[in-house]
Formats: C-alpha cells, sequence, structure tokens
C-alpha cells in the first residue's frame, strides 16, 4: 500500500515539482530504521506540536493572568518563543525538527479551518436586538467611529500614492491602518467577559456600539471589494458578483431560517437540540462559506449571516455554542494566535518601520479617542468610564490576527517583517488596554448605571415595564392582583415579563433560560412541568383579560442559587424594566398564621436590592387571610402610601399615582411629620420632594378626583409611628412604603429593624403582630453608580 502510494505521489505533479510522499503514521518507536526522524511522520509531529503549545501556554497565563492579562497575550509570547524571534533564532536545529516548513501548511490549514467556525458563531452570538435597543449615544458613536475608519484609511492611501513605487510597504500601509481602525464586536465582547463587566452599562454601551460599528464596517469593506472588481475586472463581473452574493444571503436568510425555526420547533422544551441536527448545521456552514467564495464574496461572510439568522438563546443557539465553542475557543483560536506570534520575526522589525506608519497610527489612534470620547461624554457618560469605553472601543485581538494572517495566506500583501509589525502591534494593545481599564472601572458596579430605569422618571406614554419573579403559583397570583390595579391603558400599557424561578439541584451547575414564546414541544420528561404550568396560566389568564392593554412574555430560570440573581437581574437589564416585583420570603395562612420563612429566598432579595438595574419591590402577601381568591377583588380597592421623604417613598408615590388613574382604585397619601419641623440636610433634595408631594396636594390632582385624598400625621417618634401604623392596617387593601429612609429622623428613632431589606417601617408589617388581610408592597428606587457602594443591604 505504502509503495502504491509513493509511486501515484512522484506521478503527480505541481507547479512543475513533483509531490514527495509524506509519511502521516508513525509504525512505532521500535520500528525505525536507522538514522531515521520519528519527527517525519506528519501526525506524531502534529501531536508534539499541539501538546507543546498548551503545555507551554497554560504556564504562561497562569504567570500572567495574576496581572490581569488576556490568554491571548500568552498564546501569541508562545508563538513568538517557538518561532524565528526565540529558539529559531538561537537553536535552529531544534526548530528544524519540531517546526519544519512543511509543518506551516497543516497548521495554516488548521487555523484557517478554524476561523470558519469562530466567524460562524460570532453571529450564533450577536444579538441583533441590540440594534433596535441602541440608543443615539450608540449610534452616534458607530458612526464617528466609521468616519474614522475611512478618513484614516484614505489619508493611508495618499501617503502610499506619494511613496516611492519601488517601496515595498505601499500596499501594506493602507491595509494595516484600516484593519488597526476596525472596531470589532467579538474582540469587545471577549474582553468584556475577561473584565467581567459585560453585563454592566457600559459594557452594554460598548457591545451595542462595536456591533453596529462592525456591521457598518462589513458593509463598507464589501462594498469597497466590489468597487475593485469592477475596476480590475470588469463592470459586469462586478454586477454579477454581486447579484450572486444577494442571491445567497437572501437564501440563507430565508431557506435556512425556516430551517432553524423547523428545528426549534422539533425540540422539546428544556432539552438540548439532537446531535444530528448539529452536524447538518455544521456540514451547512461549510457549504456556506465554499459558495460565498465562488461568488465573490469572502469566504467568511456566508458563515457569519448564517450565524446570523439563528435564533438568540435555548434551545438551537445556546446548543451550538455549547458544541462547537469548546473546540474552537480551546483550540483552532488559540492555535491561530500562537501560529501568528510564531510567524513573526522579531529581528526583522528594524527594517520595516517607516515614518508614515507611525503618523497613520498615532493620527488614527489620536481620531478614534475623540471619536469615542467626545459623544460619550455628550450623553453623560462620566469621564472615567468614556475614557474606559474608548479604550475598549480600541482592543485589538484574535479577530485582527485573523485578518492579517488570511490576508499574509492568500493575497501575501505584506512580508515577513510586516506581518511582525502587525503582529506587536495587537500585542502591544491588548496588553495595555485591560490594565487601563481595570484601573478606571469598578467591576463591582455591574448593573446600576446611567440610564433612569425606574417609575418616577418613566414616560406615561411609554407604559409601565415590570419584571414579576415567582416560585410558587401563590406568588403569581398575588402578583398578578398587583398588575391588575395598575391601570393598564392602550395609551400608557403594561409590558409585563413573568419569570419562574427554579433552584438547579444537583452536581450540574448549567443553567437554562427558556423562552415560552418560541413554540417549542413540551417535553415528556420535564420534571419542572407539573410546577411551571400553573404559573404560565397564571399569566395567560391576565393576559387573556387585558388582550389590548398588556403585552406579556413568560420565561423559566432554571439556574444554582446562588447564581440565580445573576438571571435575574440580566432579564431586568436586558428587557429594560422599571421594576421588579419579587415575593417576600414569609408566608402565612389564612388564619395570619406564619407557615414558611426561607433564608434562601431572603438572601435572593438581598442580592437584587443591592445588584438590580431597576427599582425592585417586595411584595408582602397576606391576601390569602380574607379567604381563597383567584383574581376576584373588591369592586373598590383601597391603596394607601405612607409617605416621610426619600427617594424610595417618590418611588412608590410615583407608583401609586399610577393607579389611581383607574377609578377603582382609592388612594390615600399618608404623610408623617414630625413636630419640629425635621429638615433634610440635603436643600437640593428637600426641594425636590416638596415640588413633588405638592403635585400631589394641589388642587388640580387632588379636588380634581374624588378617589384620591391626603392625610398628615404628626408624630413625635418611633413609637407614635408604630402605633399609627397598627391602626391603619384593617382600612386598606394594599399598602405602600419606601425601603430607605433618613437615619436621623426623629419619625423612625427608636424603630427596631429586624428585616433591614424591608426597612423599619415595613418591619412592623411582616411582625407577628399584624393579622389583618393588609398587603404590603415595600419599594427601592433604582440604585445608581454613585451611590451603589454606600447604600448596599447587608444582612
Amino acid at each position: 500500500m505504502e509503495e502504491s502510494f509513493r509511486a501515484h505521489a512522484l506521478n503527480n505533479k505541481l507547479n512543475g515539482s513533483c509531490w514527495k510522499f509524506i509519511p502521516v503514521y508513525s509504525d512505532g518507536i521500535w520500528n525505525l530504521e536507522d538514522g531515521e526522524n520519528i519527527f517525519r511522520h506528519t501526525l506524531l509531529r502534529l501531536y508534539v506540536q499541539l501538546a507543546l503549545i498548551f503545555i507551554l501556554t497554560s504556564f504562561m497565563h497562569f504567570a500572567l493572568k495574576r496581572i490581569h492579562l488576556p490568554r491571548i497575550i500568552s498564546e501569541i509570547l508562545v508563538g513568538i518563543i517557538l518561532g524565528p524571534s526565540l529558539i529559531g533564532h538561537f537553536l535552529p536545529n531544534v526548530s528544524e525538527i519540531l517546526f519544519p516548513p512543511q509543518s506551516e501548511k497543516i497548521m495554516s490549514s488548521l487555523t484557517s479551518f478554524g476561523y470558519i467556525f469562530f466567524i460562524f458563531l460570532i453571529g450564533v452570538k450577536m444579538d441583533m436586538k441590540l440594534i433596535t435597543k441602541s440608543t443615539k449615544r450608540e449610534w452616534y458613536i458607530s458612526g464617528f467611529l466609521m468616519i474614522n475608519m475611512i478618513l484614516v484609511t484614505i489619508c493611508a492611501v495618499q501617503i502610499k500614492n506619494a511613496m516611492d513605487p519601488e517601496e515595498n510597504s505601499r500596499d501594506w500601509i493602507s491595509f494595516f491602518a484600516g484593519t488597526l481602525m476596525l472596531t470589532s464586536f467579538p474582540v469587545v465582547a471577549c474582553f468584556l467577559i475577561d473584565l467581567k463587566i459585560i453585563n454592566s452599562e457600559l459594557g452594554h454601551i460598548a457591545l451595542s456600539t462595536a456591533l453596529v460599528a462592525d456591521l457598518m464596517s462589513v458593509f463598507v469593506v464589501n462594498f469597497y471589494d466590489y468597487a475593485r472588481i469592477m475596476v480590475d475586472a470588469s463592470f459586469r463581473a462586478g454586477i454579477k458578483s454581486i447579484v450572486l452574493s444577494l442571491a445567497l444571503l437572501v437564501f440563507i436568510s430565508t431557506a435556512l431560517k425556516q430551517l432553524m425555526v423547523w428545528i426549534i420547533r422539533r425540540t422539546p422544551e428544556g432539552k438540548p437540540v439532537k446531535s444530528g441536527y448539529i452536524v447538518s448545521i455544521v456540514f451547512l456552514v461549510m457549504v456556506v462559506a465554499i459558495i460565498g467564495d465562488n461568488v465573490g464574496l469572502q469566504y467568511l461572510y456566508g458563515p457569519f449571516i448564517f450565524g446570523l439568522t439563528v435564533p438568540t438563546g435555548p434551545p438551537l443557539a445556546s446548543s451550538l455554542v455549547e458544541k462547537l465553542d469548546t473546540i474552537v475557543s480551546g483550540l483552532f483560536l488559540p492555535l491561530m494566535a500562537t501560529y501568528c506570534g510564531y510567524k513573526s520575526n522579531l529581528w526583522e522589525l528594524n527594517q520595516t518601520l517607516p515614518h508614515s506608519l507611525a503618523f497613520i497610527m498615532s493620527f488614527g489612534l489620536i481620531m478614534k479617542a475623540i471619536a469615542v470620547f467626545v459623544p460619550a461624554i455628550w450623553f453623560k457618560v462620566g469621564y472615567r468610564d468614556a475614557v474606559a469605553l474608548m479604550l475598549i472601543l480600541s482592543a485589538k485581538g484574535i479577530v485582527e490576527l485573523g485578518t492579517f494572517a488570511i490576508n499574509s495566506q492568500i493575497k501575501q500583501t505584506f512580508d515577513s517583517g510586516q506581518f511582525t509589525m502587525a503582529v506587536v502591534a495587537i500585542l502591544t494593545m491588548a496588553t495595555i488596554v485591560p490594565l487601563l481599564v481595570g484601573k478606571l472601572h469598578d467591576p463591582l458596579k455591574i448593573y446600576p448605571g446611567y440610564q433612569l430605569r425606574n417609575i418616577l422618571h418613566s414616560s406615561k406614554n411609554d407604559g409601565l415595564r415590570v419584571l414579576v419573579c415567582t416560585h410558587r403559583q401563590e406568588e403569581a397570583l398575588a402578583a398578578v392582583r398587583l398588575l391588575n390595579i395598575s391601570n393598564p391603558t392602550r395609551e400608557s400599557p403594561l409590558f409585563v415579563f413573568g419569570l419562574y424561578l427554579k433552584a438547579l439541584v444537583g452536581r450540574s451547575s448549567t443553567t437554562q433560560l427558556i423562552n415560552h414564546q418560541l413554540d417549542q414541544k413540551a417535553s415528556k420528561f420535564d420534571q419542572n412541568r407539573h410546577w411551571k404550568q400553573p404559573i404560565i396560566n397564571v399569566f395567560k389568564y391576565f393576559k387573556s383579560e387585558n388582550p389590548i392593554n398588556v403585552n406579556l412574555q413568560v420565561f423559566s430560570a432554571i439556574s444554582p442559587p446562588k447564581l440565580m440573581h445573576e438571571d435575574i437581574c440580566w432579564v431586568a437589564f436586558d428587557k429594560a424594566v422599571s421594576l421588579i416585583i419579587l415575593p417576600f420570603h414569609r408566608k402565612w395562612n389564612v388564619k395570619g398564621e406564619l407557615v414558611s420563612d426561607s433564608d434562601a429566598l431572603r438572601n435572593l432579595n438581598t442580592k437584587i436590592l443591592n445588584n438590580a438595574p431597576s427599582s425592585v419591590g417586595i411584595l408582602l402577601d397576606r391576601s390569602q387571610i380574607s379567604g381563597p381568591s383567584i383574581f376576584m377583588s373588591p369592586s373598590i380597592y383601597n391603596v394607601a402610601v405612607l409617605y416621610m421623604g426619600g427617594e424610595d417613598d417618590m418611588e412608590a408615590l410615583a407608583y401609586a399615582r399610577r393607579m389611581a388613574g383607574s377609578s377603582k382604585v382609592h388612594l390615600t397619601v399618608i404623610e408623617f411629620v414630625a413636630p419640629d419641623n425635621f429638615q433634610n440636610t440635603s436643600k437640593w433634595k428637600d426641594m425636590l420632594e416638596y415640588k413633588f408631594l405638592n403635585g400631589v396636594k394641589s388642587e388640580d390632582e387632588m379636588s380634581g378626583q374624588e378617589n384620591m385624598l391626603y392625610r398628615e400625621v404628626i408624630v413625635r417618634d418611633g413609637a407614635d409611628t408604630a402605633a399609627a401604623i397598627q391602626s391603619i392596617g384593617d382600612k386598606y387593601d394594599l399598602v405602600m412604603v419606601g425601603c430607605r429612609h433618613r437615619d436621623d429622623s426623629p419619625i423612625t428613632s427608636g424603630l427596631s429593624c429586624e428585616l433591614p431589606e424591608l426597612g423599619p417601617m415595613a418591619d412592623l408589617f411582616a411582625s407577628s403582630d399584624i393579622t389583618s388581610p393588609v398587603s404590603v408592597l415595600v419599594i427601592q428606587q433604582q440604585l445608581f453608580q454613585d451611590s451603589f457602594s454606600e447604600k448596599s443591604i447587608r444582612l
């Protein structure tokens, strides 16, 4: 067999040179002939190369991760060590044995193959809803970044035309400048994940901006490629390429997208996608890449568009990421980074550093900094975070490395020294940026951000967005009763996001977020269906009773208890809700007796209060004391707001004023006032509160509505406050109160607070002394970045 292969190889010629027989498999160390090199067998040599690369990378990353450097730094440095810069220069014989020139083709093929699937996974991980959610801030920054890239590229082309035609860096300099000015979405996303700030407000701004800028650059680059075809080949060839490319994109976005939807509908809820479907999609990725390359579209863009057509989230996108991400991110991408480091040669740097390049890099980086910093400051981003955003959007990584590597293999735009310059530039930026961002941005401030996501500052015309978290059916019923009196109207609808929470027990740590709007099959083996379906039915019934004024989406979050608050905060952040409604950790029976007290639920509520990106309401439900009731409510619903000042009380009153828009809600605002006219230490806050409360007491609002009433109660100390609160319990169906109050106020002096997550006033309603069927909603207004650390609640 071996002789036939050898004869076949010798009889085939390519470009005038004979193919030599390449031994792939080794017969074993004991069957070696005298003087035979075991590393001449390609498969064994590849195994040794991979083992050496990953062992050295692991040791390098173990040392560098202590200073918070990303793994790609270690991978590039290992390639530089193994390449002609170190081992190839000082130990050429060893380099010839381990990394002979013929092995580069195998490495190159592996990296190109892996890069195709990396680009596909980029499309899968991209949430296109980020574009619709992007504000003017992200669009302005993206537009300035695109203009900056075009201007720098034009400047580089002008410098190129002015250079000596014999200068070997003419073609390279414009390509180098344009590539470094790009803003890559996957690089930014990986960077934010490494810094653990991807779910922060700053991370959200960076992701949205990078996505919009990346898609803009894809359009501009393809437009430039088609223009070059028209110029270099013919106008007809360019039009033909455009038509065939558009036909491929239409096929991907219609036929293949419908295939993805069909796969999702065939997959039971909570179950992974079958392996056969995954294999078929992998095959289609390669087919799309080949077709795209043959119709004039870059072979990477076909898989990228295909990835964008995959519906975001579980089950399909999450299964593809789970199946492919390990080998792509764990094998192919590290191999590409190491290969780029290996191909560079630091000894050739001094020969390829024209002054024009230094000017272009300096000019481009300064202009890019201005393009990000100025719009960020204009849109009220803090100075430190504006600088951090500028650095994040300037980050370079695997995408830029892949662009240079693919270009050097196919188009051969630049030589070894110029390629080394590109690798060094990426390595430098990838090292400096995370260190500076880590100093500028506090990673503890994840969800509290810059945008106002609360009821007080929300527009009535935009409606009210509420996230309702439930563990059991009775909690969903209590929340729906509250939503039912929240006055949903056509002009100001309710956007309700129901989230069923289930603790993940056992050894598994994989979280699931199931979207029940995807019309998936019900799984016969779903152990949670007995519990979650009644909860889903409660929300659906509420929607059926309010088909026009209520928009509903229901999800299930299955995660370990210690990570459950992250699921809640992320859904609230992603859906831009103004209020999160949480169930209280204590439950009472129809006799008013305490029947359960969950420490796990209390810890969860406390974590959410400290990290939520919006206002939070904890609902103490005592409605069962008055007897069983599902959606039946009295014809008149009496609501009271206990007001003593502060942003939380203002938030509670803002919610109550929305309720009072319904004729079946009677609202009473009870303001507790100290006899000595206690004043707040902040005159500005006192002025705002006075103006807000004065609007409630004004003749236009109170006298014109019979269902609103204002009362003033004078109390000397906490004892008077407690007596006044106990006396009003039987008069109202719902009492609303803020969580945080002034520590030095005489109104709360002397009040003990067993449950700090409720505050001193609401804590009285959770005691065993209250047996009336009054429910209580305790509200904490949205925390902001400047107040996050000092107002956190500790148990």
